[in-house]
């Protein structure tokens, strides 16, 4: 006979496949999927229900257990109750359900009594349960049970019942279990004997009978709530009074979250608030994302687009949550989920939940398609406003009212420049449906700006890395009140969007509407300065240009071109033909009031860099700078040329 440490399982094994056959010693068996015998799991749960599909993969492990224990015994004794449990820990972790950890045995051959402790570690039952159920109330690794109990059964030769006391599916640090002979047990192992005994085939047939007639009324109440939802569409109501509805129907909260988990819809039946239950602010369905658990949910939710369920326990209150994606098309919209006490869903919840997402779906739908038609016409009208594109100011002022919206009103033009924009959405590969999604939740976080100010405005994506804002004003608003708002919109920016950064040009004060094309013509030259200027992620309106903006009004424009030229002219000539930056460096000396030191450290040279630069300058371009008039002419000649060449990839251009 072989010694139980020269038994190698896998020398036994003999894979045939040109016979088609694979052999343990002389034991046909088989190869088969875990991803396979997972899906045929589920079915047997989903079709037996629970408990009939527990019995049915206990009876089934304990089987395999037996017989493989059997086929071994030919040549192999066992000497003692120790050797057994050795032999049936290796035969476990060979076939690949889990690997064991044996924790404690003891034995006593005379009294006849045998027990053994220990960890099934990566049970591939608790794995697979989790990705088809979500997360479980009970321990599922029905098939080892029932495999470590046929072999111990095997080779002690009087019946072993394991049992599972701890899972992983559960949340469980391990999946542990208990062994004892059916003598040691006594009457606590009784309710488990049940799933050891073949069912009599009668009484399944009637128990079939049964479910089919319990299916059946599932069914006409599943198509009863269906057209009451559908009714609830029909009448135009809001997705409030559906979560309501729903609510009341499966009773249990319901809470609907769009795509971002923002929520827009919640329900709390009485009862539940007043036992301080969950509410939409403590739950999401982002909890799933966030968790790497829930990996699994996740993938089921997004990927295959099905009902998960997620069990959450805390110290006050144990909740049991079922989510279902919002569908249309391959698109996730956002989640419906409802939360009930610890406890397991009915059928008819689930059935009534994925009925509730499909009506939400075609709400969010609608929803969709009033935002993109109100978009569309507040694009066009902003467009036609900047133009100056109308017969009458009440041909404009018409198409607002339409909108809901008063033009008549004194306005402020925003312009918000989105810097970074096209490498931010590089990762989305030119999919333009992402694009215009991504650009709809700017112009949102616009508006809810615009609202925590209290202001109201229409917001329009100009499709050039540039949203237009325009905001409605008091009749005496200050100019520092806009300033304050351009400030709000940058900080929600800064915190929804951080890896934008953005600028924000604003006109003058519109007071007719004849005033919005010059307004939008000063905010995009604010915003020219900004560029010129070097800044970035500030906030700078016309009014506060000073000399700029004057020269930006300057009635004849050439002559300032010429003038820059005649006073930088040579030094640009130099910068082109030597590469340098004799221009940038005047700039900065007097940008800094001819504080040589932080002029240095702003050009990134050091100072004794700095004044050679400065000595290049007066020698190309025959400067003075004691001279107080060519002082003024240089920095006025500067001004312009920040303004027009630096603000510009392109040829000088006021």
């Amino acid at each position: 006979m072989i010694k139980i440490n020269d038994l190698h399982l896998e020398k036994m094994l003999s894979l045939q496949p040109e016979a088609g056959k694979n052999y343990l010693k002389n034991m046909r068996v088989l190869i088969l999927n875990a991803e396979a015998i997972g899906v045929l799991r589920k079915d047997l749960i989903s079709s037996l229900d629970t408990e009939k599909a527990k019995g049915l993969l206990i009876r089934y492990g304990f089987a395999i257990g037996y017989r493989d224990a059997v086929n071994t015994l030919q040549d192999f004794s066992p000497k003692g109750k120790i050797d057994s449990y050795q032999l049936s820990v290796l035969f476990h972790t060979f076939v690949g359900m889990a690997r064991v950890s044996p924790i404690e045995m003891y034995s006593n051959e005379d009294e006849n009594n045998w027990c053994c402790e220990g960890i099934w570690h990566d049970s591939y039952e608790a794995e697979h349960h989790v990705k088809h159920f979500g997360p479980a109330t009970e321990p599922v690794c029905w098939t080892l049970v029932g495999y470590a109990s046929g072999s111990m059964s095997a080779l002690l030769g009087e019946r072993v019942i394991i049992k599972e006391v701890s899972c992983s599916a559960k949340g469980d640090p391990h999946c542990r279990y208990i062994g004892k002979t059916l003598a040691a047990w006594g009457d606590e192992i009784l309710p488990e004997l049940q799933y050891y005994k073949d069912i009599n085939k009668d009484k399944a047939l009637d128990q079939a009978l049964v479910r089919m007639r319990a299916q059946n009324d599932i069914l006409k109440q599943s198509m009863a709530i269906h057209k009451q939802l559908n009714r609830l569409v029909l009448d135009g109501k809001d997705m409030s009074v559906i979560a309501a509805t729903l609510g009341s129907m499966i009773g249990g909260t319901v809470i609907v979250e769009d795509l971002f988990f923002r929520p827009v819809a919640y329900f709390t039946p009485t009862t539940l608030v007043a036992n301080n239950f969950p509410t939409h602010m403590s739950c999401s369905a982002k909890d799933i994302f966030s968790n790497p658990r829930h990996r699994d949910l996740s993938t089921t939710l997004i990927q295959e687009k099905r009902q998960v369920q997620l069990l959450v326990e805390t110290s006050r209150n144990p909740f049991s949550r079922l989510i279902s994606p919002i569908v249309i098309g391959q698109d996730v919209l956002g989640f419906v989920s409802t939360i009930k006490t610890f406890e397991n869903f009915t059928e008819l919840d689930r059935l009534t939940l994925d009925h509730a997402a499909s009506i939400f779906a075609i709400k969010m739908m609608q929803t969709r398609a009033v935002a993109e038609v109100e978009t569309r016409l507040s694009g066009n009208l902003v467009k036609d406003l900047i133009a100056g594109n109308f017969n009458t100011e009440m041909d404009i002022i018409e198409r607002s009212n339409y909108l809901g919206y008063n033009i008549s009103q004194p306005h402020s033009v925003m312009i918000i420049n989105l810097e970074n924009l096209t490498s931010v959405i590089e990762h989305l590969k030119r999919d333009q449906t992402k694009i215009i999604r991504f650009k709809e939740r700017i112009c949102d976080a616009v508006n809810k700006a615009l609202n925590n100010c209290n202001r109201q405005g229409i917001v329009a994506d100009d499709s050039n890395n540039n949203i237009i804002v325009f905001i409605s004003l008091g009749a005496n608003t200050a100019s520092s009140k806009i300033i304050e708002v351009a400030k709000s919109i940058r900080e929600r920016f800064n915190q929804q969007f951080p890896q934008i950064n953005i600028s924000i040009g604003i006109g003058r004060i519109c007071h007719a509407l004849r005033d919005f094309p010059l307004s939008y013509q000063e905010a995009q030259r604010a915003l020219k300065v900004m560029k010129g200027l070097n800044q970035s992620n500030t906030v700078i309106s016309f009014d506060s240009l000073g000399t700029y903006g004057l020269l930006f009004h300057a009635a004849d424009q050439k002559d300032l071109l010429a003038f820059m030229k005649e006073q930088l002219g040579k030094l640009l000539e130099y910068d082109v033909k030597y590469q340098t930056e004799l221009v940038e460096t005047l700039n900065l000396y007097f940008s800094y009031d001819g504080n040589i030191k932080k002029a240095a450290i702003a050009a990134a040279v050091t100072p004794s860099g700095f004044r050679y630069r400065l000595r290049k300058i007066c020698e190309v371009g025959n400067f003075d700078f004691k001279d107080p008039n060519k002082r003024f002419d240089l920095q006025m000649a500067l001004k312009v040329w920040c303004i027009t060449t630096k603000g510009s990839n392109h040829e000088p251009n006021i």
